[in-house]
């Protein structure tokens, strides 16, 4: 149940929650699911083949060696999903989890809603990072080592920090309440590991996507749930 202190922070995330889906199905539309080097495995995308690129070879496996046909049309694709997530969507899921956990603070989330709170602050950093150099390469493929390195350090930075996010979100979840509850922050928990695993593991790349994705909609769907339910005279639980 949610108390007159949070509730304006459920609802607030609710409303972002619904941008980040809607900014979500967009890019469903403009990422290429195949690089210029053919097709992918289900639940990764030529995007996050990119993001997670660390050499030369790497990239060249994404846009194609030079001449190549392929190559301007992933440009063009890549720099407009980028520029979208740059101007709009990494401010907008950003706010989505800052209010989660201001939320959680408000119904006294603990340390769990403070952890998430600053791990949400280093994905805002990582991914700007991560996403101002993608377009810096795009325009100068393959791109300089320090660029490659700088690239390494926003992506890794910011799916690190998601993880953490993630599991913060679970713990929060847990902690507060009833089985249903428990149930979403067990699984918001195994959506950071899965993260993790598809970061560091690259035959695991896909629970990467994935992992995030269960663990954005359970918190959505906990907001929302968290929002519209009635204070009551006892703690925060929802």
């Amino acid at each position: 149940m949610t108390s007159d202190r949070s509730r304006p922070y459920w609802m607030l995330c609710s409303a972002f929650g619904a941008g980040v889906v809607a900014f979500i199905l967009w890019f469903a539309t403009v990422i290429p699911t195949r690089t210029c080097s053919g097709p992918l495995p289900a639940g990764t995308s030529a995007l996050l083949e990119y993001q997670l690129s660390r050499t030369p070879a790497d990239i060249e496996a994404v846009f194609g060696p030079a001449g190549d046909p392929c190559r301007e049309v992933m440009v063009g694709a890549m720099d407009r999903a980028n520029t979208v997530d740059l101007v709009g969507f990494i401010a907008t899921y950003c706010a989505f989890l800052a209010c989660f956990f201001v939320a959680l603070l408000r119904a006294r989330g603990g340390a769990a809603a403070r952890i998430g709170l600053a791990a949400v602050a280093v994905a805002l950093a990582g991914d700007v990072l991560e996403t101002s150099t993608q377009l810096h390469l795009t325009a100068a493929l393959p791109g300089s080592a320090g660029a490659l390195g700088l690239l390494a350090i926003g992506s890794r930075g910011k799916y690190l920090a998601l993880a953490v996010v993630d599991a913060c979100a679970g713990v929060g979840m847990a902690a507060r309440g009833r089985i249903v509850g428990r149930l979403a922050g067990i699984v918001c928990i195994a959506g950071g590991v899965a993260v993790v695993a598809g970061l560091v593991h690259a035959p695991a790349r896909p629970a990467l996507s994935a992992g995030n994705a269960v663990a954005w909609l359970l918190i959505l769907v906990y907001a929302m749930a968290a929002s519209v339910r009635r204070s009551q005279v006892r703690g925060d639980r929802a």
